[in-house]
């Protein structure tokens, strides 16, 4: 597990106990440190850190450079690598800027995120981040609410949500915070406006959430047809 962008180090905590840590700022090092590990166990949950800075007050970590996640991935070092390539600063929804997201080539499953609580607040930095791509991108202006037809255009704008989207990666939609009927109906209701046109060429949506995966309200996956 890693990240080609910035994220909190409190998001990978959890797995520093359970895992393996390897921090290193060389990524040969990190190489030779990976293969050790699995020479020694054959399943194992690592975590990738290039570097740690701070932001905020709050640390935030880096991880290898993409090219070294597909050189791995192709050589068959690890099972599987997951990836945060892309962050909305703890935001229901966001637009990406120019250099975002930052995807590996070797991508076999992008999964776009959006929190269902954003419908019904206001383009403002509170709320979104970077406010004024999503305005371009959705035909609003800041202050203006955000509605369905707002989200349904991040998600189909050729430089919106799945920007940067490798050629033959699978391509999941996940709304997320679904914890009420409520937001389970809103959910539905944005996954049918998705689905008229399909331009995305969306895999799969998912709804669910995220926040207590344990025991989640409603988890359901949709076939995009």
């Amino acid at each position: 597990m890693t990240t080609t962008t910035h994220m909190f180090t409190s998001q990978l905590a959890p797995f520093f106990e359970k895992g393996a840590l390897i921090e290193s700022d060389n990524e040969e090092v990190m190489e030779k440190k990976i293969k050790g590990i699995f020479r020694k166990e054959k399943y194992k949950e690592i975590v990738l850190i290039s570097r740690r800075e701070t932001e905020q007050g709050k640390e935030k970590i880096c991880g290898p450079r993409p090219w070294y996640l597909d050189k791995w991935w192709q050589e068959k070092l690890v099972n599987y690598i997951l990836v945060e390539a892309d962050g909305a600063m703890s935001k229901p929804i966001k637009a990406p800027a120019f250099h975002e997201p930052v995807i590996p080539e070797c991508t076999t499953d992008l999964i776009g995120v959006i929190g269902i609580d954003a419908l019904g607040l206001i383009i403002e930095e509170k709320n979104v981040f970077r406010p004024h791509i999503f305005g371009f991108l959705t035909n609003l202006g800041i202050g203006e609410e955000i509605n369905i037809e707002s989200v349904v255009s991040l998600v189909k704008h050729p430089q919106g949500l799945f920007k940067n989207r490798p050629n033959f990666a699978q391509t999941y939609l996940f709304i997320n915070k679904i914890n009420s009927k409520k937001r389970e109906k809103l959910a539905e209701e944005l996954m049918n406006n998705i689905l008229k046109n399909n331009e995305v060429a969306l895999d799969n949506i998912i709804i669910g959430n995220t926040f207590d995966i344990n025991n989640p309200i409603y988890k359901g996956v949709f076939k995009a047809e």
